[in-house]
Order: C-alpha cells, then sequence, then structure tokens
C-alpha cells in the first residue's frame, strides 16, 4: 500500500508541475517536465510551488531554498518513515512541486 502511495506520488509530481514546464529534452530524458529559472521566480514569488530537495540528508543543512522539504530518493521507490510527512504533503498538495538537487 505504501508503495503505490509513493508511486501515486511521484505521478502527481509529473503532472502538478506539467502546467508551468517546458517539454523534456532529449529521448533519453526523464519524462518530469523542466522549467525555466524565470518560471520557477515567478512559482516562489506567488507562494504557489512546492519545493522539494533531493539531495544527501547531510547537505540539506549546509544550505537549501527557503521553505524546501528534503526527500532524498536515492534510487528508492519508497521512504524511511521520517519521510512519510513530506511523502503525504506532496500527494495531497494542489500547487506545482518543483525539485532540485543542486
Amino acid at each position: 500500500m505504501r508503495r503505490r502511495a509513493v508511486l501515486a506520488g511521484v505521478a502527481l509530481l509529473a503532472a502538478l508541475v506539467a502546467p508551468h514546464a517546458a517539454r523534456a529534452q532529449g529521448a533519453d530524458a526523464i519524462d518530469a517536465p523542466r522549467i525555466s529559472m524565470a518560471d520557477f521566480k515567478k512559482l516562489v514569488a506567488a507562494k504557489n510551488v512546492v519545493v522539494v530537495d533531493t539531495r544527501n540528508p547531510d547537505a540539506f543543512p549546509l544550505g537549501h531554498i527557503a521553505g524546501a522539504l528534503l526527500l532524498p530518493p536515492e534510487g528508492r521507490l519508497t521512504w524511511p518513515d521520517e519521510y512519510e510527512k513530506v511523502v503525504q504533503r506532496l500527494i495531497a498538495t494542489r500547487k506545482p512541486v518543483v525539485t532540485y538537487c543542486a
């Protein structure tokens, strides 16, 4: 059940970003659409975005985008229980979700 919820969340992430995104680049690109920095700044200014930091948990406290949620996938289909609240928030949100890793 948890795996289904996480997979649904990942699908939802891609669907939520789609209205604000440019097309993926290259045939081997990930399905998740990309947005420009200008579009991202507009979403942040309008407070109409959920930002997810997918970096290593050790990097997050060293600096991150204000308000970003930490969710390091590290090739996982599920996350430890400590990230369950983040996953549930992403599933429930109606805002666009933007992820970053650097």
